[in-house]
């Protein structure tokens, strides 16, 4: 059964409802050449790199206690404020460009403010019924491109941090040629994402580039699958700036998900990195390292297994602290290899580590999931489709901005 699609009216009344439950409980509540633009080819490290780094790679634990893996099928080939007491609605209107189309309304009421848009996900994407009347899916479409037609096989996405207004994101991911685009978007009454400007223009090349993160100092991560690499790019540059080899990641692990531990814990701001599963039998394998900054990138210390995460795991983020109905930290995983597919929440320890037996579903399906990302500036929580033909990128609303990335 399938959530029903909420209107502005509901959502008022399910708001309300929580602002007031708020007020009487408290708080809790294979390396190849990449080419740029400029037609320059390169070698897999570019930039100010003076050659791949080999990283060394211990475990400490890998018992898995969470839910066992489904068999698994082969779709991947050879290839992630504050609260008023009282009242107040608020709305206005605009209209949306771009892949999304249609007539936004912006809602203010409880000091949270929505933009109500015209394509809930339907059946691609079944947000658990816990979650329904507080967070609000909806599908963004798929990524125009230019010359016509939409990005293929969609890997990783983040807001520049030179432009909250611009999006960077990978398509085609986990082939030879993978490309990064830059795509302008539009932003609602409410500051939430709603369509697309223009098309997205190309980047860079590089071989099989995959998810992506945010990290300290504006720098994007890149992990490339499934040839367990790791690079780092320059918003507004054209080349990769870093490139180093995870070859020492377990045997039958490559490089998805990664992301950087929030503030308030002892690692904050230190790198965590999510193992996909290449045979899609084992188990995955979460990752924890430090990194130093070197004049323009970071050095990435020895990587340290701590934990198996079982179903397939795909792109990671920290969910926003003091975001509703997570009252405690909790990271959100796209899952691969469950069955159905979905999208699961999982506890953190004191660390940032996930637990694996604290698994909790948030959407209780969804076609073909891959990417994970908060975005900064409203707290959408962004995700996407891999080889959904055509791949679709969906958004929630209903959780807080995320603080800044620690360094």
């Amino acid at each position: 059964m399938h959530p029903p699609s909420l209107g502005t009216s509901t959502r008022l009344a399910s708001l309300v409802m929580l602002v007031a439950l708020a007020g009487c409980n408290g708080d809790d509540g294979s390396s190849s050449p990449t080419t740029s633009d400029s037609g320059v080819s390169t070698a897999t490290t570019t930039g100010s790199s003076t050659g791949e780094t080999t990283l060394e790679i211990s475990t400490s634990t890998g018992s898995s206690t969470g839910t066992s893996t489904s068999e698994s099928d082969s779709d991947i080939t050879d290839s992630s404020s504050g609260t008023s007491t009282a009242t107040t609605t608020a709305t206005t209107t605009g209209t949306t460009t771009g892949t999304t189309t249609g007539t936004t309304t912006g809602t203010t009421t409880g000091g949270l403010c929505l933009d109500d848009l015209p394509n809930p996900p339907g059946d691609q994407a079944v947000l658990a019924q816990e979650y329904v009347g507080t967070y609000f899916p909806y599908d963004l479409g798929s990524v125009p491109k230019e010359g016509g037609g939409m990005l293929p096989r969609l890997g990783g996405l983040v807001i520049s941090p030179e432009d909250p207004d611009v999006m960077l994101v990978i398509g085609p991911s986990e082939v030879a040629d993978a490309e990064l685009h830059q795509i302008g978007i539009e932003r609602g009454p409410c500051g939430h994402i709603i369509g697309f400007v223009g098309t997205a223009s190309k980047v860079l090349t590089a071989p099989y580039l995959d998810l992506m993160s945010n990290g300290p100092k504006g720098i994007v991560f890149i992990s490339h699958y499934p040839t367990k690499k790791l690079s780092q790019h320059l918003p507004g540059t054209m080349e990769l700036v870093d490139t180093i080899d995870l070859s020492p990641l377990a045997q039958n692990h490559s490089p998805g998900g990664l992301n950087f531990v929030p503030p308030g814990y002892a690692d904050a701001g230190m790198l965590r990195l999510m193992g996909f599963p290449t045979d899609h039998v084992d188990p995955g394998g979460w990752y924890r390292s430090t990194i130093t900054y070197n004049k323009d990138h970071y050095t990435i210390g020895p990587l340290e297994k701590t934990a198996d995460i079982t179903n397939g795991p795909g792109g990671f983020a920290y969910i926003p602290a003091g975001s509703p109905l997570f009252p405690d930290q909790r990271i959100m995983v796209t899952e691969w290899l469950s069955n159905p597919r979905s999208v699961a929440s999982y506890a953190v320890d004191d660390e940032g580590d996930p637990i694996p037996e604290t698994r909790k579903l948030f959407f209780e399906s969804f076609v073909k999931p891959w990417g994970s990302y908060f975005e900064p500036e409203t707290g959408d929580y962004m995700f996407l489709q891999w080889e959904a033909q055509p791949d679709h990128i969906f958004i929630v609303q209903g959780f807080v901005p995320p603080p800044p990335i620690p360094g």
